[in-house]
């Protein structure tokens, strides 16, 4: 008997319904008692897509920046939804009414697929700014995305990690407090349930 899962991959929407589905995903995780928290938070989630939702108006017009802006938005968005739908279905732990529930579609999940390994050589270093902290991995085979996180208290199993999904191995958290440690990960995403996360490290900010 297959396993319900959720659908990770939606980069075969078109641009609007793309949006719309993450318009749909907010609203059905929108105070929604099975999922009182997750990775990345619902508020993250917005900021991602409401930043596409942004963009797909502003590059109407043509402009070539707001195209680049736009398409770089899509990726990112994709990637979110990817790390949200991984993180919904360890919540849910199988129930597929709770499944339902989270505005994803649903997909038979009968296949294996190879393992990926956890990212290695993280380093978490200074950035080029007052308040930046940069995070790097050495690239995973059969990785997809990278998910970039932080979290400004020491990490335990109820931590909510703010979160940054592309497809770089590296990225830059801007605006951090001065004087403050910050605990830090990178997760690899693979195409299906596939998400292991690297050690974690610390360093105050600057």
């Amino acid at each position: 008997m297959k396993n319900v899962t959720l659908i990770k991959d939606y980069s075969k929407l078109s641009e609007s319904n793309l949006d719309l589905k993450g318009g749909k995903i907010i609203a059905a995780l929108t105070g929604n008692p099975d999922f009182p928290a997750t990775v990345p938070t619902l508020a993250d989630f917005a900021v991602v897509k409401n930043a596409y939702s942004a963009n797909l108006v502003a590059a109407t017009n043509g402009d070539r920046a707001a195209i680049a802006m736009k398409n770089q938005d899509r990726d990112t968005l994709l990637g979110s939804m990817r790390m949200l739908a991984i993180n919904l279905e360890g919540l849910a732990q199988g129930n597929t009414a709770k499944l339902v529930s989270t505005g994803f579609d649903l997909a038979a999940n009968g296949e294996s697929v190879p393992a990926i390994a956890a990212p290695t050589n993280f380093r978490l270093t200074d950035g080029l700014n007052a308040g930046e902290l940069k995070t790097l991995v050495k690239g995973v085979d059969r990785a997809i995305m990278y998910s970039h996180e932080y979290s400004l208290t020491p990490p335990d199993a109820d931590t909510a990690w703010t979160t940054w999904v592309c497809s770089s191995v590296s990225n830059t958290f801007t605006g951090l407090p001065a004087g403050t440690r910050v605990y830090a990960r990178v997760g690899a995403l693979g195409r299906k349930d596939q998400l292991v996360y690297s050690d974690i490290l610390s360093r105050i900010v600057q």
